[in-house]
């Protein structure tokens, strides 16, 4: 059942004041539910602190472990290095904090090496996980943790010209007599054209802040060296950004599926309010089935995705798999 965050909140304040509050939570819900101002204002109640955010509790020694590199992702190392920290005498508050946003980018290696802290923590642990795909974790590493499915405020989701582009491209299935194979071939080269505006828009923005850095750099040095390695930290972050606005779109088309499902079943909330239109057009022409068909669909292509997958072809076998 997902929360509101001010409910959730006097829930966990709840359980903290009957000595009931779990060494293990896993935060939930899309990226408008705020997930990391709750993990910061349930660290401040447990702690009777008032941080602004997850940086300011890394400051003051605790572990605040998220996806690096251009893969993006939560290498075993990471993990070692928290379960070091927290298996050290307390930290200066006396407690024994962890934190681990976007965690579904855990390796399966780095995953299986948490497994142990969560069956035996270390007295006074309180480790948050942070993830708005819970499905991508092990089913071992959810059996273990209690989790907290954070619902959006009303009106809080902003959704960008990409991804506005994306509920048109969506819409239009609702005035196609059928889907097919020409009709799911269609909407990947859609997607794609979104993708590729996204890629442009953040090299073109990147690239001109690494211009504008060279030219005041060569005023003060003839070395070549840092430039060069400015510039391969600059194709990297070109990546990375890449993918998580990748991500974030795949995320608005599995919200929109999921709306379908929730408009067959009469549900109140909706992920995506600005396509109701759509998403009562679908939800009439698909059966319930065939609507949680192609929303498992699009959730293997989105996993497929964190692989080294051909992206082109992850997209194409995933469209036709959803659409087709």
């Amino acid at each position: 059942m997902p929360y509101r965050m001010e409910n959730a909140l006097k829930l966990m304040d709840q359980a903290r004041k009957l000595g009931r509050l779990g060494h293990a939570y896993l935060i939930t819900g899309p990226k408008e539910a705020k997930r990391e101002d709750f993990a910061t204002r349930l660290l401040n109640l447990v702690a009777s602190r008032n941080e602004q955010d997850l940086d300011a509790w890394a400051g003051l020694g605790f572990p605040v472990v998220a996806p690096e590199s251009k893969s993006r992702r939560i290498k075993i190392e990471q993990i070692r290095d928290l379960e070091h920290e927290i298996h050290l005498k307390p930290g200066p508050l006396g407690w024994k904090f962890g934190i681990i946003t976007d965690c579904e980018r855990m390796t399966q290696q780095a995953q299986n090496a948490f497994l142990k802290t969560l069956e035996e923590p270390p007295a006074g642990t309180l480790l948050l996980l942070l993830t708005g795909k819970p499905q991508e974790m092990l089913p071992t590493i959810l059996s273990r943790v209690i989790e907290i499915n954070l619902m959006p405020e009303p009106g809080s989701r902003k959704l960008s010209e990409h991804e506005h582009s994306l509920l048109a491209l969506l819409g239009q299935l609702s005035s196609r007599p059928s889907t097919g194979v020409a009709g799911a071939l269609a909407l990947k080269a859609g997607f794609e054209e979104i993708l590729d505006a996204v890629h442009d828009e953040i090299e073109e923005e990147l690239e001109d802040d690494f211009e504008r850095e060279k030219d005041l750099y060569k005023q003060t040095t003839d070395s070549n060296a840092y430039l060069k390695n400015k510039e391969d930290q600059m194709k990297a972050q070109i990546e990375s950004t890449y993918l998580l606005k990748r991500d974030a779109l795949l995320e608005l088309m599995l919200s929109w599926l999921g709306d379908i499902v929730r408009h067959k079943v009469n549900a109140e909330h909706y992920d995506v309010p600005e396509a109701k239109e759509s998403v009562a057009a679908m939800a009439g022409r698909w059966a319930m089935d065939d609507a949680m068909r192609r929303l498992g669909a699009i959730r293997k292509l989105e996993s497929n995705l964190h692989t080294n997958v051909n992206e082109t072809l992850a997209l194409e076998v995933g469209f036709m798999d959803a659409f087709g």
